[in-house]
């Protein structure tokens, strides 16, 4: 287990888990991609807006954002009560008011993450992203740029929340989906709004996600001139 290193951003707080020495941020319009290294122009979005495919393009959409499904299908009759439930039944149970009697039958668990604002990079300049656009801006130093983000999202234009804070991270390339037989088993709470389709798993994205101040959050261009000094474009 990897310990995040966690930084003061104003009054504000932001962890990196493991992060690469550089990141890249690929753009299909040359014009964003000198924006953001002359002004500090970013595009900050929002898992439920990768979700939603109407408006882009099969390369950024993804339907299963923010999802997660866990199958139970019990190989031996158990009760499964308010007390004793795994962490992914446990408000299922609650909202129903009694025990379920589980028993060869499926139950679905399916998670649905709370919506985050989200900014998407890679660890490589590789082939593998060209279909994300041919304009590059290479993040050199990842501390300062983030630091300085989470600063102005927070204190400056406070569209993201201070508690819980904002993280970076790599993504995981498996399925948003798993099955057990029993629910003693110990199931791990998977990281959702870090986890991408295997298909994905040459394109190494690391991204930032931070919640929101107040709720419904949407996509939004923010200028923040401070993150120009740690990013330049590559040629």
């Amino acid at each position: 287990m990897v310990e995040p290193l966690i930084v003061h951003a104003g009054s504000a707080k932001f962890a990196f888990v493991d992060p690469p020495g550089a990141l890249y941020k690929f753009f299909s319009d040359e014009a964003h991609a000198q924006a953001l290294v002359e002004r500090g122009e970013v595009r900050i979005g929002t898992l439920y807006d990768f979700r939603a495919i109407e408006g882009w393009d099969s390369v950024r959409g993804d339907a299963g954002e923010g999802e997660f499904t866990i199958t139970l299908e019990s190989s031996q009759p158990e009760t499964i009560t308010v007390e004793n439930a795994p962490w992914y039944l446990k408000d299922k149970i609650a909202e129903l008011g009694l025990p379920i009697f589980s028993h060869g039958g499926t139950i679905n668990a399916a998670g649905n993450y709370p919506n985050t604002y989200v900014f998407c990079a890679s660890a490589v300049q590789t082939s593998a992203l060209a279909a994300y656009g041919r304009y590059c801006v290479r993040i050199h130093d990842i501390i300062g740029f983030f630091t300085a983000l989470t600063r102005h999202l927070t204190d400056e234009i406070g569209i993201a929340a201070k508690a819980p804070f904002g993280v970076l991270g790599w993504c995981q390339y498996v399925d948003r989906s798993t099955k057990t037989t029993s629910a003693t088993a110990e199931i791990l709470e998977p990281p959702v709004p870090f986890i991408k389709k295997p298909e994905k798993r040459d394109e190494l994205e690391i991204r930032a996600i931070w919640y929101p101040a107040q709720g419904n959050p949407s996509w939004r261009i923010v200028t923040c001139p401070e993150v120009a000094a740690f990013c330049s474009r590559v040629q």
